[in-house]
This record gives C-alpha cells, structure tokens and sequence, in this order.
C-alpha cells in the first residue's frame, strides 16, 4: 500500500482557495484509490491536534501560524513527521512549500520518495505584480523573488516536480528555471474537479428568489478570492457600459481584501441593483448558484496556473469570458479577452445574453476530472520505487 504524508500549510479547512481545494480533493482521491493519506497542516480556530475528516488523518499543529508559512512551521511540521510518520511512509507530497521543512533532510528517509505539486511560479507572480502598476504590488514583488530563490534549491531534491496546468509547466520549462531544474522530474498533472457536484442538475435552492431578484434576469456569476489581481472590479467596470439592460444581474461569490473596494465601486457606479456579493459559500452552494446561473466572467489580471472556477463553471456548461492570459483547452463557449477592455468585454456579454436559452451541457474534458486526476497522481507515485527511483 503507497503510505502518503502530504505537507501542506491550509486546507479548505482554513478557507477555500484554489490551492486548498486541489489539495484536498487529490487527497480524498488517493484515499479512495486505496493509498493511506495522512496530512500535517496549521492549526485552525476549530481543529487542533489530530483528527479524521471524511476517513483522512490530519495532524493540526497548534504551536504555529495559521495558513502561514513560517520558520517555525517547517519545524514543527518535522517534528510531527518524525514523531507519528515516518516510520511508515513511503510517499511525501509536498503542496506547493509545504514541505521546504523536511526536503533538506532527506538523507535520513531513504525509503521515502518525495513530491512537490506547483500551483504557480513565484517569477510568475513577480510578473503578475509588476504588471499591476500598484504601490503594494511594487513593494511586495522582491518577497517574490527571496521565493523563486528557494525554491531553485529545492525543487531538484524532490523525485518529481508536477506542474498543475499548463501555464505552470511552461514556466518551468523556461528560464530562470530552466538553468536550475532537471527536466526529467517535471510532470503535468493538470487540475481536477468533481464533475458530479458541478452540475447543471444541482438546483436545490433559488437564488433569485433568495436575492428577490426577477426570475427573467440572466445571472452573471464571477466567483473567485476577493483580491485586486483577479478582477472582479474589471467585470463591473464592463457591466457598467451595459448598465441600460434591465435583463441580467452580476452575482459575487467569494470574499477577500479586496471586497470593501468592491463595493465601494458598485456603490460609486450607482450598480447596487445590479450587482450581488454573497460571500463565501461552501462548495456544495457554489455549485448550485452556478446551475442557476446563465454566464460566468473571470477577467483575472494575474497569470493564474489553472483556476479551478472555471473548470467548474465548464462543467456545470456555463459560457465563460475569460482574461486571455489564462491557459486553456479551446471550446466555443470561451471567449478570450483582454480583461482590461471593458468595450470589447461588454460587446460579448450582450451577444451571450441576447442568445436564446438553452439546457447547458457539460463541455469539460475528461482529463479535468478529479476521477482522471486521482488516477493520474496515483499511477506516478506507484511508479517511483520506495528507495526513491523510477521504475
């Protein structure tokens, strides 16, 4: 039986995030692929110490920051791995730098290989914050930089390296990185999600009724963490040039630092009757608001790795406008943009919303299927032998 410890600093536990969904999901498929997974992350104000959720093992290490990476969580994410783990592990799985704490002391493991999933580059968001043309995001970039730093020390000491999208591999394969990391160990596992739950047929609740919305409005459905870079304000700068129609609404699933601006925007526009924040919802909600919904937008300005929003959005066979940056597969019901070109962004809304209605279907390929990604993980890491070795 493959015995996997993953490292990982935040669970859906902590907060849903892109990173902590794709976590947890590629732990609950391992699990019901029959691998044991055991998982050692930071405490939340709920969970401390040792507990099983949905036939999981995970460690909550109290004495540490919560969903921070910190000096002493690679301490004491160690310490727990010797104390409980390492005796019967032959998988580390390391998401994103959750397990820089351990990896310098593999030496001591010589029956355990060691993984490490990349949810992006930290050049990437040097770029991405460069590129803002903002204040924070000037001050903040050399942080980006101290990162790619380590993780060019680190990434060779893991067997594999595996990129989550597309855009993660390219930059991986291209320098800086391409001085520093051995080809041979990168992957391309590509994000998954269940396409069960994200489903046009989840409609157990109203969500026009429940925001007293007319039942004849399209939703347009934005759904993503509540930050600068991923452009929700861009949508609402596009919906204002359609502010005339009295047929849709735009509705904000998500929360984050970015929400008061937001709002303050809206408010700002005069949009307040047509634009909706619900907050955060779990991911069961989410999929229902998108089975209701007609259209989804998602005008990042970041170079994102693979956003599992709109993989979900694919699945449930809502038409997506997406920021042109993002690396997808091609289907006619993506449109790429510029996410700065509200003109042309608002031209698209009004062609998609004047479309006759239709029942949606699902146009998401297999290989974005958590069922297809479990498989995928499972197979590389039965392939890696436990004195660290391909086969």
């Amino acid at each position: 039986m493959t015995k996997i410890v993953m490292f990982t600093r935040s669970l859906p536990m902590h907060g849903l995030g892109g990173m902590e969904v794709v976590a947890w999901d590629v732990a609950q498929a391992l699990s019901s692929l029959g691998s044991e997974v055991n998982i050692i992350t930071t405490k939340t104000k709920e969970f401390k110490g040792l507990h099983k959720i949905d036939g999981i093992n995970v460690f909550f290490i109290d004495n540490v920051k919560s969903g921070k990476y910190s000096r002493n969580w690679w301490k004491e994410s160690k310490r727990v791995f010797d104390e409980f783990y390492s005796k019967h592990c032959n998988v580390v799985f390391s998401v994103s730098s959750g397990a820089y704490g351990i990896i310098d002391y593999k030496k001591e493991y010589p029956n355990v290989s060691f993984h490490i999933q990349v949810h992006g580059s930290a050049w990437g968001e040097f770029v991405s914050k460069i590129k803002s043309r903002t204040i924070k995001g000037f001050l903040t970039s050399p942080k980006n930089i101290w990162w790619m730093l380590k993780d060019f020390k680190r990434y060779n000491e893991f067997h594999t390296v595996i990129a989550i999208g597309e855009q993660v591999q390219s930059d991986l394969i291209r320098k800086p990185y391409s001085y520093f990391l051995d080809k041979e160990k990168l992957h391309l596992i590509k994000n998954g999600i269940d396409s069960n739950l994200f489903s046009s047929m989840q409609k157990n609740i109203n969500i026009k009724e429940k925001l007293n919305i007319d039942k004849n409005k399209k939703i347009i459905l934005t759904a993503c963490r509540l930050h600068p870079q991923k452009g929700v304000a861009n949508s609402i700068n596009a919906i204002d040039l359609i502010r005339e129609r009295d047929d849709f609404v735009l509705v904000v699933v998500g929360d984050g630092p970015d929400l008061n601006r937001l709002k303050l925007l809206v408010k700002e526009k005069n949009l307040e009757d047509k634009v909706f924040f619900l907050g955060a919802l779990k991911r069961s909600e989410l999929a229902e608001v998108e089975a209701e919904s007609d259209l989804f937008l998602f005008l990042t300005d970041r170079i994102e790795g693979l956003p599992l929003n709109v993989l979900e959005a694919a699945s449930v066979g809502l038409p997506i406008i997406l920021s042109k940056q993002v690396k997808l597969f091609m289907s006619n019901n993506i449109t790429l943009v510029n996410s700065r070109d509200f003109k042309t962004i608002a031209k698209e809304i009004q062609r998609i919303l004047d479309l006759p209605s239709e029942s949606k279907k699902r146009y998401l390929p297999d290989e974005y299927t958590l069922q297809y990604t479990g498989k995928k993980y499972q197979d590389l890491l039965d392939s890696i032998k436990t004195n660290g070795e391909q086969n």
